[in-house]
C-alpha cells in the first residue's frame, strides 16, 4: 500500500467520526446506522450488535435530548487495504428538557462527559464503515445522565 492509499483510508475513517456526530446530533436516524457494517457493534454503555439493533436504539432517543458530540484528536492506524483501527476523543454536551424542542439555545452547564471512542474500521462494498465503536469515558457529570 502506498502513502496516497494510506492517506485516503485515514481520511475516510476520520470522516466516519464526523458523520457519526452530525447524524446523532441532528437526528438523522436514517443515516446513523448506515455508518456501521451490517454486523457492526456500538458500545456506549450498552452493547448493540448489528445495524438493526443500532437503528432501533437510536430511534428511542428522547426528543427532549439535545446533544453535541465534539470529536477531536482523531488517530487512524491503517492495518491493511480493508482494515484499520483508531481512536477519537469526545467532548459531549447534552441538555434534556422541553426547551430542546425549540431552535433557541438551551442552558449550558459544561461538558456532560469527556472520553474517547475506540474504533475498528472495515472496508465494505458500501465503503469504509465502523466494524465497532466503543466509548471509554474519562470524565462524567452524573447530574447530566
Amino acid at each position: 500500500m502506498d502513502e496516497k492509499q494510506r492517506y485516503e483510508i485515514e481520511r475516510a475513517c476520520e470522516a466516519l467520526s464526523i458523520a457519526y456526530a452530525r447524524a446523532i446530533d441532528f437526528r438523522d436516524y436514517d443515516a446513523f446506522p448506515l455508518l456501521f457494517a451490517e454486523d457492526g457493534v456500538l458500545d456506549v454503555g450498552q452493547k448493540l450488535e448489528g445495524r438493526a439493533a443500532i437503528d432501533e436504539s437510536v430511534r428511542r432517543r428522547p426528543d427532549e435530548l439535545r446533544s453535541r458530540h465534539v470529536i477531536s484528536n482523531t488517530f487512524v492506524h491503517v492495518l491493511g487495504p480493508d482494515d484499520a483501527r483508531g481512536i477519537a476523543y469526545l467532548t459531549l454536551y447534552r441538555y434534556h428538557g422541553p426547551e430542546s424542542l425549540t431552535r433557541n439555545p438551551v442552558p449550558l452547564r459544561g461538558p456532560a462527559a469527556v472520553g474517547h471512542y475506540e474504533d475498528r474500521y472495515v472496508r465494505t462494498s458500501e465503503g469504509w464503515l465502523f466494524a465497532s465503536r466503543r466509548l471509554q469515558l474519562a470524565f462524567r457529570d452524573p447530574a447530566q445522565f
